[in-house]
């Protein structure tokens, strides 16, 4: 497998955008010139729905994916043939990367010069649901953006299901940040089916990227969504449990289960004995009428937690 290439020289070009954005904000001058193109574009936003499990504050600047994936959620549905796309464009409302920083850090202040919105500083900010924000084309903006918030306090939480990113140089100065391990999570989607994800990184390489995370001293978090195979995603769980501090667990959207396969499912979950911290999706609960997530075990937690 060729290794993908990263811009380094892309990144150093944006981290530096960034800073330029910050100083003004700090300087109390909030770049007054980008306030009415800002409004509409949402650089940050609320998610709804089941995006909103993940984190109630998000960030989608680019949309299309190279994964190609077959089970992908953007693939379907009246936006499909735009947020579906197998190649990564920019979100045309930001014209530029650098117009996209100065719009982020807009919105990441609010206009209130030098102080960061307080309900960011507290909910953090997750990248992303249009896009894998870890691709070659992707990350340099993601990795530069992150580089400056997180100085700020900003937590944020990452979900790609691509590993050559950690080879990088781009990493290798992001992860030197000393706050990178304070207030950055990072996690893989995991489903088990390498068949069904042929334009990413095999599921074994996510899951050694995980332990490699965790080893390095960062938060880590699997999702397992969808479920394809429960026995497999049980396996997966298993096998991540001395490195993954999170397992998100949801069902496919538009697929019928069969009852009784969730319900075994999840009881096979609550029993494994080193009792992981578990999210369970409202997909998987809504097969639990009565029941709250916590009547699985003190494991099973009811809300996600920032980092």
């Amino acid at each position: 497998m060729i290794l993908a290439i990263y811009n380094t020289a892309d990144y150093f070009i944006l981290k530096k955008a960034a800073q330029m954005s910050v100083a003004a904000h700090m300087a109390f001058n909030p770049l007054q010139n980008k306030l009415k193109e800002s409004k509409g574009t949402n650089a940050i936003y609320q998610p709804a729905g089941a995006a909103r499990e993940y984190a109630p504050y998000a960030s989608n600047l680019y949309i299309g994916c190279s994964g190609m994936c077959k089970y992908c959620y953007n693939k379907r549905g009246p936006r499909a043939g735009t947020l579906g796309n197998n190649y990564v464009t920019l979100k045309k409302c930001f014209g530029t990367e650098g117009d996209a920083i100065v719009v982020f850090f807009l919105e990441l202040f609010g206009g209130n010069g030098g102080t960061v919105r307080y309900e960011l500083l507290s909910n953090g900010i997750f990248i992303c649901f249009t896009t894998d924000p870890c691709l070659p084309e992707t990350f340099p903006l993601h990795a530069a953006i992150i580089a400056e918030a997180i100085k700020l306090g900003v937590p944020f939480k990452i979900l790609t299901k691509v590993t050559d990113w950690l080879g990088s140089e781009i990493w290798q100065d992001l992860k030197c940040i000393p706050e990178a391990k304070e207030k950055l999570s990072i996690g893989v989607t995991l489903t088990g089916r390498d068949d069904l994800e042929p334009g990413v990184s095999s599921n074994q390489d996510r899951v050694n990227a995980l332990s490699y995370l965790h080893n390095e001293g960062f938060k880590t978090f699997a999702s397992i969504e969808p479920v394809i195979d429960s026995a497999l995603s049980l396996s997966i769980i298993q096998a991540c449990v001395g490195f993954v501090d999170l397992f998100m667990v949801g069902l496919e959207s538009n697929r019928h289960y069969d009852k009784g396969e969730v319900v075994q499912f999840v009881n096979a979950l609550a029993a494994i004995p080193e009792k992981p911290t578990i999210y369970l999706k409202d997909s998987i609960m809504g097969y639990f009428v009565g029941y709250t997530r916590a009547s699985f075990g003190p494991n099973f937690i009811n809300t996600v937690p920032v980092l």
